[in-house]
């Protein structure tokens, strides 16, 4: 008996990459015959994009961070609506703590669920080096209490090990990576030499103002070398305005994004006719993966760093620091290494996406399978 279930994300704010895991995930639930249960930080968006699904709102968990949240912000909790029996918490980078209030919000609610006698699981989530004190103390309670973790990048499981030691952590794989047939467009346009989806997001050692400066460069560059970029916004809370200005500035045309409206089937249409994949966001680079599109990484994160380096292309992975020139360099290097192997990155590829389903499928139904019970892994050392 497996109970009430639900799953907690980053859901509800229109972010492609994390709407795409809620598919993933409600998938995996359906397919086990359970009911999805998913908590949203605005339902009348997740209710948009995944109708089927009974989506709880966050401001509704009775958690102390989230009440305080409440007071301040005038909302008053609604009675009645339902608690799990036991919740899995991922995927994603949910657990940084920049900004701090971030990752207090996920300590608050894994606090409540204890209090509570609700086992909950971590799935598949990737984890950052924390940056302040405070934030290895959150997060190693985090890692501490759950039933069970796994993550989704080797990277991610050294970090975890080094914060806290406990012989379960399990290696798994992005559960997008399960949904290949979905996410091809029905109508795909032929593939148009030298044509680059760029995926950026704001970013820069000084802000946003030196992210758009950093790519204006970088674009010019990219053009200069007889490439034809199109922006790609995956976020449209950060993405949107971020490509438009940078398009206009270089009269590069329209932005492409998802369109919520129209659902997930088909998201892959977002690259549609690119020969490469130029990717920044994490999972303009998953998608990159289920296409079959060659790709190069720009990190300004470990989940991209981690990601690469499991594929075995860390050589096609450019960690930004600002400076444009050795960005081009890379780009450089990175369109002749693609050009060279082609062939053996696309094997690579398609040998990851399908290693990456089969694991991630079974992570998450061992997850639902198990019959858990709060841990407290006092006796694992520290």
């Amino acid at each position: 008996m497996n109970g009430r279930i639900a799953v907690m994300g980053g859901f509800g704010g229109g972010n492609l990459g994390d709407e795409l895991i809620g598919l993933a995930e409600t998938g995996f639930l359906d397919a086990k015959g359970i009911e999805a249960l998913c908590y949203s930080f605005d339902p009348a968006v997740s209710q948009e994009i995944q109708p089927d699904v009974r989506w709880l709102d966050y401001r509704d968990f009775p958690d102390y961070f989230q009440r305080l949240r409440n007071i301040v912000r005038r909302h008053s909790l609604r009675k009645g609506q339902p608690l799990p029996d036991r919740v899995i918490i991922g995927a994603g980078g949910l657990l940084y703590d920049t900004p701090l209030t971030h990752l207090i919000g996920w300590h608050s609610r894994t606090l409540y669920l204890r209090k509570q006698q609700i086992p909950y699981a971590l799935f598949a989530n990737s984890l950052r080096k924390p940056k302040s004190n405070l934030g290895r103390y959150l997060l190693r309670n985090v890692l501490r209490y759950a039933s069970s973790v796994s993550l989704r990048d080797q990277l991610s499981l050294d970090i975890a090990r080094e914060l806290y030691h406990r012989d379960d952590y399990r290696l798994t794989r992005d559960p997008v990576l399960t949904l290949g047939k979905v996410l091809r467009p029905t109508r795909q346009a032929p593939v148009q030499q030298g044509l680059v989806g760029v995926a950026p997001r704001p970013w820069g050692p000084s802000g946003e103002h030196q992210g758009l400066s950093f790519w204006r460069k970088v674009l010019t560059g990219i053009m200069q070398r007889g490439l034809e970029p199109v922006l790609v916004a995956f976020d449209p809370r950060m993405d949107v305005e971020f490509c438009q200005r940078l398009g206009d500035s270089l009269k590069l045309g329209d932005v492409r994004s998802w369109d919520l409206t129209q659902g997930l089937a088909g998201a892959g249409a977002v690259f549609d006719g690119c020969e490469m994949v130029f990717g920044m966001r994490f999972h303009a680079l998953i998608l990159a993966l289920l296409l079959e599109k060659p790709m190069l990484a720009f990190s300004y994160d470990e989940k991209v760093t981690g990601l690469m380096s499991d594929l075995g292309l860390s050589s096609l992975c450019h960690t930004l620091d600002g400076n444009d020139r050795t960005a081009l360099e890379f780009v450089d290097y990175g369109c002749r290494y693609l050009k060279e192997k082609r062939s053996e990155v696309l094997t690579g590829m398609r040998r990851y996406v399908l290693e990456s389903a089969n694991l991630t499928t079974e992570d998450f139904a061992g997850i639902v399978d198990s019959s858990p019970n709060v841990k407290n892994h006092k006796n694992c050392g520290s």
